[in-house]
């Protein structure tokens, strides 16, 4: 059975999605759906209006999905696998925990700093410069505490891949695009290692062959001022 995912290729919820996808042997196809771009997002809310308009969104037979977390949980469950773990309720519980982790700090936090400061958007998100400086002071905190964590981890949860580590590196690539630049990673090895992992991983490169890093961090200006 095929699926459709609602998002479009550069949307990180939207990659997570395709990753285990791919690594499940699950059929989806992208219907492409921008919000911030006004790109088909009143034929989403219209099709799932608990969105309100925020992808991703999944249809297959006798499913239609709105939130990241449950959709994620929902395609490592087709099929059997690994990505929830090695089947006990204990580290299936610990991927999630991961997870909600990712989705509602980690690029949560991140955000604040970055999302500002993204041009060219129809529906951008509100610039203010101290509003920005907090959340690049609050990210680099947060990123420097989850460093410490990282260092004697391979994979977040047991020994092998799993949404967990799909989830947490795949919103710290959001963060390289726009705001960790070069230094950045040479001061966060085992956040840098971790992130390789994944992004050299069969699944990961078939969705994501190259993930867009900067050198330094796009600064601190009104992207929208006159």
């Amino acid at each position: 059975m095929a699926y459709t995912v609602y998002g479009y290729e550069g949307n990180p919820r939207t990659r997570i999605l395709r990753i285990i996808a791919h690594s499940q042997d699950i059929k989806v196809n992208l219907s492409e759906v921008v919000p911030r771009q006004n790109l088909n997002r009143d034929a989403l809310i219209e099709k799932f209006p608990r969105s309100r308009g925020k992808i991703p969104a999944l249809e297959g037979d006798n499913v239609k999905l709105t939130e990241v977390p449950a959709i994620a949980y929902y395609l490592a469950k087709v099929k059997p696998g690994r990505l929830l773990g090695d089947g006990s309720l204990e580290q299936e519980a610990e991927v999630l925990s991961w997870v909600n982790w990712a989705n509602q700090e980690l690029l949560i936090i991140m955000s604040k700093w970055f999302l500002p400061l993204i041009p060219r958007l129809a529906r951008p998100a509100p610039y203010d410069q101290a509003a920005v400086e907090a959340g690049k002071a609050a990210t680099l905190t947060f990123l420097d505490n989850h460093e410490a964590a990282m260092k004697d981890k391979k994979f977040l949860v047991g020994n092998n891949f799993t949404l967990a580590d799909i989830f947490v590196a795949i919103y710290i690539s959001r963060g390289l695009e726009w705001i960790l630049g070069e230094e950045w990673r040479r001061q966060h090895p085992a956040t840098m290692k971790h992130f390789n992992l994944v992004a050299n991983w069969e699944h990961c490169k078939a969705v994501v062959p190259v993930f867009k890093q900067v050198d330094v961090e796009v600064a601190n200006v009104n992207p929208y001022a006159a």
